[in-house]
């Protein structure tokens, strides 16, 4: 008889928990930590393979915008503890915390002592992370330069400037980038504990901030200004300011690609059980902020609610279609005061 352990607890109960109470306000399609800011799970090569749909979308290197971003992103995440007093052993226990938040998110770990990370996250984003901490740890600007040397390892090399630190630029601007207040509902995510960083049911995965993607929309503005041909087709914006409609479109449009490239099965009854689909694809992730109004002579409309995962909601949601589908999307998007609407119909019959 063979020795088998049915009731084995995969997942890891300290971590989990550890999650669970930094993301204590997450649940029903959010992940939200204890300041409000929005998070969303990325699984393993997602990141790097995003990333390089998004340079191949709008022909340009993005490295140092998306170390810019995620920086910025950080540095505003870390800002609450500027005003906590740590009292007795203050350095030690602010730097216990850093060290917790980077496990928490999954990004591995970190040696300060000589600038070294051990990651499973892209190198210029984890970079940017890193950065942050060292600012806000030593209370002054620095330059990095970084070298991934291994798979998972990466050295950084930072030199101090005389420059106070100041804060990044707000972007509230982008509606859709603000927080709203919403009930605590709880999270259903269970963490396996692994070398480096955990999982989820055996994939290798990590959290980013959803203001990180707003700001590589914002901060890549004045750099795609023209669309591909590719990517005006498929999107329709109205309501968004034209100078990020274009950055705003080569994102959702990265995005949709990436769920492309993947191996997820989709499969849409004639009853239209988007409900479920969404329950399935979308909120596990951090994603299912949205809602399926109707289908209407072919052409699905839904509603996205104006929060920091909106981008990330969008774009994954129009990849969904096609493989539920089987058809090329036209995605029309209308950003109200309160909502974006989206119509998604089949390319041939906009055609």
């Amino acid at each position: 008889m063979p020795i088998v352990d049915d009731e084995r607890i995969l997942h890891d109960n300290q971590l989990t928990y550890q999650f669970h109470q930094h993301f204590s306000k997450g649940g029903n399609g959010r992940i939200i930590d204890h300041d409000d800011n929005y998070w969303y799970i990325c699984k393993e090569n997602e990141l790097s393979n995003f990333i390089s749909l998004l340079e191949n979308n709008i022909g340009i290197p993005i490295g140092r915008i998306l170390h810019n971003s995620a920086a910025d992103s950080f540095e505003l995440i870390l800002s609450p503890l500027t005003k906590v007093n740590f009292g007795f052993f203050g350095k030690k226990k602010r730097s216990r915390l850093l060290s917790s938040y980077w496990e928490t998110f999954g990004w591995g770990s970190y040696v300060g002592k000589n600038h070294s990370i051990i990651t499973n996250v892209f190198p210029s984003i984890i970079s940017g992370f890193y950065l942050s901490l060292v600012e806000f740890d030593q209370g002054h600007r620095s330059r990095i330069q970084w070298k991934q040397v291994q798979d998972t390892l990466i050295l950084c090399e930072l030199e101090p400037l005389n420059k106070a630190i100041s804060s990044p630029q707000d972007i509230s601007f982008l509606s859709w980038s603000n927080t709203i207040k919403i009930q605590d509902t709880g999270l259903d995510i269970l963490l396996e504990r692994k070398d480096v960083g955990w999982s989820i049911d055996g994939r290798l995965s990590y959290v980013l901030p959803c203001d990180m993607i707003n700001r590589v929309i914002f901060n890549l503005s004045g750099y795609v200004e023209k669309l591909s041909s590719k990517v005006s087709e498929a999107w329709h914006l109205e309501g968004i300011d034209e100078r990020f409609s274009s950055s705003f479109s080569h994102v959702v449009q990265s995005f949709k690609e990436l769920f492309l490239s993947g191996d997820e099965f989709v499969y849409l009854n004639e009853q239209n059980n988007w409900d479920l689909v969404i329950s399935s694809h979308l909120k596990p992730f951090g994603m299912g902020t949205v809602k399926f109004i109707k289908c209407e002579d072919s052409i699905d409309y839904f509603e996205v609610s104006l929060e920091p995962n909106a981008p990330l909601v969008i774009g994954k949601l129009s990849g969904i279609w096609e493989r539920a589908n089987g058809k090329r999307c036209r995605c029309t998007i209308s950003l109200s005061d309160s909502i974006f609407y989206v119509k998604i119909q089949s390319s041939l019959n906009y055609i």
